[in-house]
């Protein structure tokens, strides 16, 4: 699967396996977006990785759309 230039939203990016998804994304050349709901573990990670972070609480709606659309404008 090509990655390079595709963008990715994972979830819970900022720790765990979320992170790990990240990371491997970034590395095979995706654009990454880090959404979680610990903002300051997310910043670190997208910082990593050259993605964004973005805060998101995937049970609330509006949270989740809020959060497409900054990764989106991103």
């Amino acid at each position: 699967m090509q990655l390079k230039d595709q963008a990715a939203i994972v979830t819970g990016g900022a720790s765990g396996l979320g992170a790990a998804t990240a990371r491997r994304l970034a590395k095979e050349g995706a654009r990454v977006a880090v959404c979680d709901l610990n903002t300051k573990l997310a910043e670190t990670v997208a910082a990593e990785i050259g993605g964004v972070a973005v805060t998101c609480d995937v049970a609330d709606a509006a949270s989740a759309e809020a959060a497409i659309a900054a990764a989106a404008k991103a």
